[in-house]
Protein backbone atom coordinates (compact mmCIF):
# COMPACT_ATOMS: atom_id res chain seq x y z
CA UNK A 1 0.00 0.00 0.00
CA UNK A 2 1.34 3.87 -1.03
CA UNK A 3 0.90 6.80 1.07
CA UNK A 4 -1.49 8.06 -1.28
CA UNK A 5 -3.13 5.12 -1.15
CA UNK A 6 -3.88 4.87 2.86
CA UNK A 7 -4.14 8.41 2.68
CA UNK A 8 -7.16 8.43 0.41
CA UNK A 9 -8.73 5.37 2.68
CA UNK A 10 -8.68 7.44 5.67
CA UNK A 11 -10.18 10.62 4.42
CA UNK A 12 -12.80 8.19 2.71
CA UNK A 13 -13.39 6.13 6.41
CA UNK A 14 -13.61 9.16 8.58
CA UNK A 15 -15.73 11.10 6.11
CA UNK A 16 -18.41 8.00 5.68
CA UNK A 17 -18.35 7.44 9.34
CA UNK A 18 -20.39 9.61 10.62
CA UNK A 19 -23.18 9.12 8.06
CA UNK A 20 -22.64 5.35 9.12
CA UNK A 21 -23.03 6.39 12.73
CA UNK A 22 -26.07 8.03 11.87
CA UNK A 23 -27.50 5.22 9.53
CA UNK A 24 -26.59 2.67 12.01
CA UNK A 25 -29.22 4.15 14.49
CA UNK A 26 -32.21 4.38 12.32
CA UNK A 27 -33.88 0.67 12.97
CA UNK A 28 -31.68 0.06 16.06
CA UNK A 29 -30.86 1.72 19.37
CA UNK A 30 -27.12 3.57 19.71
CA UNK A 31 -26.32 1.30 21.87
CA UNK A 32 -27.03 -2.34 20.09
CA UNK A 33 -25.12 -0.40 17.21
CA UNK A 34 -22.19 -0.02 18.89
CA UNK A 35 -22.15 -3.56 20.67
CA UNK A 36 -22.69 -5.52 17.53
CA UNK A 37 -20.35 -2.92 15.61
CA UNK A 38 -17.75 -3.74 17.98
CA UNK A 39 -18.21 -7.47 18.35
CA UNK A 40 -17.97 -7.68 14.57
CA UNK A 41 -14.83 -5.95 14.85
CA UNK A 42 -12.90 -8.37 17.75
CA UNK A 43 -14.12 -11.26 15.85
CA UNK A 44 -12.74 -10.84 12.59
CA UNK A 45 -9.85 -8.65 13.88
CA UNK A 46 -9.14 -11.52 16.03
CA UNK A 47 -9.46 -13.83 13.38
CA UNK A 48 -6.96 -11.87 10.86
CA UNK A 49 -4.29 -11.64 13.61
CA UNK A 50 -4.30 -15.31 13.63
CA UNK A 51 -4.09 -15.73 9.86
CA UNK A 52 -1.19 -13.10 9.67
CA UNK A 53 0.27 -15.27 12.80
CA UNK A 54 0.76 -11.78 14.88
CA UNK A 55 1.31 -11.96 18.82
CA UNK A 56 -1.48 -10.83 20.93
CA UNK A 57 0.23 -10.25 24.73
CA UNK A 58 -1.45 -9.73 27.69
CA UNK A 59 1.01 -8.49 29.78
CA UNK A 60 0.89 -6.22 32.25
CA UNK A 61 2.30 -3.11 29.92
CA UNK A 62 0.11 -4.33 27.12
CA UNK A 63 -2.65 -4.49 29.05
CA UNK A 64 -2.12 -0.43 30.64
CA UNK A 65 -1.44 0.20 26.70
CA UNK A 66 -5.10 -1.62 25.94
CA UNK A 67 -6.96 0.39 28.86
CA UNK A 68 -5.62 3.64 27.72
CA UNK A 69 -6.70 2.95 24.37
CA UNK A 70 -9.97 1.89 26.03
CA UNK A 71 -10.82 5.40 27.12
CA UNK A 72 -10.92 6.44 23.47
CA UNK A 73 -12.86 3.57 21.83
CA UNK A 74 -15.18 2.96 24.58
CA UNK A 75 -15.58 6.51 26.21
CA UNK A 76 -15.45 8.12 22.61
CA UNK A 77 -17.88 6.14 20.80
CA UNK A 78 -20.35 5.62 23.46
CA UNK A 79 -20.50 9.44 23.50
CA UNK A 80 -20.79 9.92 19.61
CA UNK A 81 -23.13 7.11 19.09
CA UNK A 82 -25.66 8.74 21.11
CA UNK A 83 -25.14 12.27 20.05
CA UNK A 84 -25.77 10.94 16.62
CA UNK A 85 -29.79 11.23 17.40
CA UNK A 86 -29.42 14.48 18.03
CA UNK A 87 -27.26 15.97 15.48
CA UNK A 88 -26.61 16.41 11.76
CA UNK A 89 -23.94 13.71 10.81
CA UNK A 90 -21.68 16.06 9.79
CA UNK A 91 -21.19 18.36 12.94
CA UNK A 92 -19.58 14.82 14.31
CA UNK A 93 -16.92 15.30 11.76
CA UNK A 94 -16.46 19.35 12.64
CA UNK A 95 -16.09 18.41 16.35
CA UNK A 96 -13.94 15.58 15.93
CA UNK A 97 -11.75 18.43 13.92
CA UNK A 98 -10.98 19.53 16.89
CA UNK A 99 -9.21 16.82 18.49
CA UNK A 100 -5.28 17.29 17.71
CA UNK A 101 -5.63 20.47 18.93
CA UNK A 102 -7.30 19.29 22.32
CA UNK A 103 -4.76 16.35 21.67
CA UNK A 104 -1.67 18.90 21.89
CA UNK A 105 -3.34 20.82 25.30
CA UNK A 106 -3.40 17.07 26.88
CA UNK A 107 0.33 16.12 25.86
CA UNK A 108 1.79 19.97 26.89
CA UNK A 109 -0.03 19.14 30.47
CA UNK A 110 0.89 15.39 31.03
CA UNK A 111 3.55 14.75 28.90
CA UNK A 112 5.42 18.36 28.74
CA UNK A 113 5.58 18.05 24.92
CA UNK A 114 2.67 20.58 23.94
CA UNK A 115 4.36 23.56 21.66
CA UNK A 116 1.23 26.78 22.08
CA UNK A 117 2.77 29.49 20.60
CA UNK A 118 0.68 32.62 20.34
CA UNK A 119 0.04 31.82 16.98
CA UNK A 120 -1.55 28.55 18.05
CA UNK A 121 -3.38 30.28 20.87
CA UNK A 122 -5.26 32.42 18.47
CA UNK A 123 -6.07 29.83 16.01
CA UNK A 124 -7.27 27.84 19.06
CA UNK A 125 -9.82 31.22 20.54
CA UNK A 126 -10.65 31.13 16.43
CA UNK A 127 -11.67 27.35 16.16
CA UNK A 128 -13.49 27.39 19.54
CA UNK A 129 -14.98 30.45 18.59
CA UNK A 130 -16.53 28.87 15.22
CA UNK A 131 -17.87 26.08 18.07
CA UNK A 132 -19.58 29.20 19.75
CA UNK A 133 -21.79 30.08 16.45
CA UNK A 134 -22.50 26.61 15.60
CA UNK A 135 -23.78 26.35 19.23
CA UNK A 136 -25.60 29.41 18.70
CA UNK A 137 -27.77 27.88 16.02
CA UNK A 138 -31.61 27.68 16.52
CA UNK A 139 -31.39 23.46 15.98
CA UNK A 140 -29.47 23.82 19.24
CA UNK A 141 -31.24 26.27 21.57
CA UNK A 142 -34.52 25.42 20.70
CA UNK A 143 -34.71 21.98 20.14
CA UNK A 144 -32.22 19.04 21.76
CA UNK A 145 -29.18 19.87 19.43
CA UNK A 146 -27.54 20.89 22.57
CA UNK A 147 -27.67 17.64 23.63
CA UNK A 148 -25.54 16.45 21.14
CA UNK A 149 -23.21 19.02 21.09
CA UNK A 150 -22.24 18.26 24.73
CA UNK A 151 -21.75 14.70 24.02
CA UNK A 152 -19.25 14.93 21.36
CA UNK A 153 -16.85 17.36 22.96
CA UNK A 154 -16.71 14.72 25.66
CA UNK A 155 -16.37 12.27 23.01
CA UNK A 156 -13.30 14.79 21.38
CA UNK A 157 -12.28 14.93 25.10
CA UNK A 158 -12.22 11.52 26.03
CA UNK A 159 -10.46 10.61 22.12
CA UNK A 160 -7.70 12.97 22.87
CA UNK A 161 -6.61 12.33 26.45
CA UNK A 162 -6.53 8.48 25.01
CA UNK A 163 -4.41 9.34 22.90
CA UNK A 164 -1.39 10.81 25.01
CA UNK A 165 -2.29 8.29 27.50
CA UNK A 166 -1.85 5.46 24.62
CA UNK A 167 1.39 7.60 23.71
CA UNK A 168 2.75 8.26 27.54
CA UNK A 169 2.88 4.14 27.99
CA UNK A 170 5.17 3.94 24.98
CA UNK A 171 4.19 0.54 24.34
CA UNK A 172 5.70 -1.25 21.34
CA UNK A 173 3.39 -3.64 19.08
CA UNK A 174 2.30 -4.14 16.07
CA UNK A 175 -0.69 -1.45 15.67
CA UNK A 176 -2.99 -4.00 14.44
CA UNK A 177 -2.37 -6.25 17.52
CA UNK A 178 -2.69 -2.99 19.30
CA UNK A 179 -6.10 -2.45 17.99
CA UNK A 180 -7.70 -6.04 18.63
CA UNK A 181 -6.46 -5.69 22.20
CA UNK A 182 -8.47 -2.57 22.58
CA UNK A 183 -11.31 -4.56 20.84
CA UNK A 184 -11.20 -7.33 22.41
CA UNK A 185 -11.75 -5.85 25.86
CA UNK A 186 -14.19 -3.08 24.69
CA UNK A 187 -16.50 -5.38 23.04
CA UNK A 188 -18.10 -7.24 26.50
CA UNK A 189 -18.05 -3.55 27.74
CA UNK A 190 -20.42 -2.65 25.02
CA UNK A 191 -22.60 -5.28 25.41
CA UNK A 192 -22.67 -5.22 29.33
CA UNK A 193 -23.63 -1.60 28.71
CA UNK A 194 -25.92 -2.13 25.56
CA UNK A 195 -27.68 -4.81 28.48
CA UNK A 196 -28.01 -2.36 31.41
CA UNK A 197 -29.40 0.58 29.32
CA UNK A 198 -31.08 -1.28 26.47
CA UNK A 199 -31.40 -4.97 27.09
CA UNK A 200 -33.65 -5.06 23.91
CA UNK A 201 -32.54 -7.52 21.15
CA UNK A 202 -32.65 -5.59 18.13
CA UNK A 203 -35.01 -6.88 15.27
CA UNK A 204 -32.43 -6.82 12.38
CA UNK A 205 -34.32 -5.50 8.98
CA UNK A 206 -32.41 -6.34 5.79
CA UNK A 207 -34.20 -3.39 4.01
CA UNK A 208 -33.24 -1.12 6.64
CA UNK A 209 -29.69 0.89 5.95
CA UNK A 210 -28.89 -0.10 9.86
CA UNK A 211 -27.00 -3.43 9.40
CA UNK A 212 -25.11 -2.56 6.27
CA UNK A 213 -23.92 0.61 8.30
CA UNK A 214 -23.04 -1.87 11.51
CA UNK A 215 -21.26 -4.07 8.82
CA UNK A 216 -19.33 -1.31 7.14
CA UNK A 217 -18.33 0.26 10.04
CA UNK A 218 -16.99 -2.63 12.16
CA UNK A 219 -15.17 -3.83 8.97
CA UNK A 220 -13.91 -0.55 7.40
CA UNK A 221 -13.95 2.17 10.27
CA UNK A 222 -12.89 -0.40 12.89
CA UNK A 223 -10.00 -2.28 11.03
CA UNK A 224 -9.00 -1.10 7.10
CA UNK A 225 -9.09 2.73 8.90
CA UNK A 226 -7.26 1.86 11.79
CA UNK A 227 -4.69 0.04 9.68
CA UNK A 228 -4.32 3.15 7.24
CA UNK A 229 -4.10 5.26 10.08
CA UNK A 230 -1.00 3.74 11.57
CA UNK A 231 0.36 3.37 8.11
CA UNK A 232 0.62 7.00 7.12
CA UNK A 233 1.35 7.37 10.71
CA UNK A 234 4.48 5.44 10.53
CA UNK A 235 5.74 6.12 7.05
CA UNK A 236 4.71 10.65 6.90
CA UNK A 237 4.07 11.65 10.92
CA UNK A 238 1.42 13.01 12.39
CA UNK A 239 1.02 16.09 10.97
CA UNK A 240 -0.07 14.33 7.65
CA UNK A 241 -2.10 12.27 9.52
CA UNK A 242 -3.78 15.83 11.11
CA UNK A 243 -4.53 17.51 8.09
CA UNK A 244 -7.23 14.57 7.41
CA UNK A 245 -9.28 17.05 9.93
CA UNK A 246 -9.00 19.36 7.25
CA UNK A 247 -10.78 17.97 4.70
CA UNK A 248 -12.90 15.05 6.95
CA UNK A 249 -15.86 18.16 7.73
CA UNK A 250 -16.57 19.19 4.51
CA UNK A 251 -16.91 15.91 3.31
CA UNK A 252 -19.06 14.93 5.76
CA UNK A 253 -21.57 17.82 6.13
CA UNK A 254 -22.19 17.22 1.79
CA UNK A 255 -22.79 13.42 2.18
CA UNK A 256 -24.93 14.16 4.84
CA UNK A 257 -26.82 16.67 3.15
CA UNK A 258 -26.99 14.62 -0.18
CA UNK A 259 -27.34 11.61 1.57
CA UNK A 260 -29.48 12.17 4.55
CA UNK A 261 -31.40 15.18 3.82
CA UNK A 262 -29.61 16.98 6.65
CA UNK A 263 -30.03 20.86 6.65
CA UNK A 264 -26.62 23.23 6.59
CA UNK A 265 -27.84 26.41 8.21
CA UNK A 266 -26.20 29.83 7.50
CA UNK A 267 -24.69 29.66 11.08
CA UNK A 268 -23.73 26.03 10.84
CA UNK A 269 -21.68 26.65 7.62
CA UNK A 270 -19.98 29.95 9.13
CA UNK A 271 -19.36 28.16 12.53
CA UNK A 272 -17.41 25.51 10.62
CA UNK A 273 -15.56 27.40 8.58
CA UNK A 274 -14.21 28.92 11.56
CA UNK A 275 -13.37 26.17 13.01
CA UNK A 276 -11.31 24.97 9.93
CA UNK A 277 -10.01 28.67 9.27
CA UNK A 278 -8.31 27.99 12.79
CA UNK A 279 -6.88 24.55 12.60
CA UNK A 280 -5.42 25.65 8.95
CA UNK A 281 -3.71 28.43 11.33
CA UNK A 282 -2.92 26.37 13.86
CA UNK A 283 -1.02 23.32 11.49
CA UNK A 284 0.94 26.29 9.48
CA UNK A 285 1.70 26.73 6.11
CA UNK A 286 4.98 25.00 6.90
CA UNK A 287 3.26 22.07 7.62
CA UNK A 288 1.36 21.99 4.83
CA UNK A 289 4.14 22.30 2.53
CA UNK A 290 6.12 19.46 4.38
CA UNK A 291 3.01 17.56 3.60
CA UNK A 292 2.82 17.86 0.30
CA UNK A 293 6.36 17.23 0.05
CA UNK A 294 5.59 13.73 1.47
CA UNK A 295 2.46 12.87 -0.91
CA UNK A 296 4.47 13.63 -4.16
CA UNK A 297 7.45 11.12 -2.78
Amino acid sequence: MSVPVAFATIVIVWSTTPLGIAWSNETVSPFAAIALRMMIAALIGYVVLKLWRLELSWSKPALRAYLASLIGIYGALLCTYVAADFVPSGLISVLFALAPVVSNLFSAKLLGRGEFTLLRWIAFAISFAGLSVICLDDWVIHSSGWKGVILLLMAVTLYSLSGVLVQRENYQCHPFSMSVGTLLLSAPLFLATWYVVDGKVPEIDLSSRSPWSILYLAVCGSLIGFMSYFYVLGNVGATAVAMVTLVTPVLALALGHVLNQEAITMRMGLGTAAVLAGLLIYYQASSMRMFARFIRK
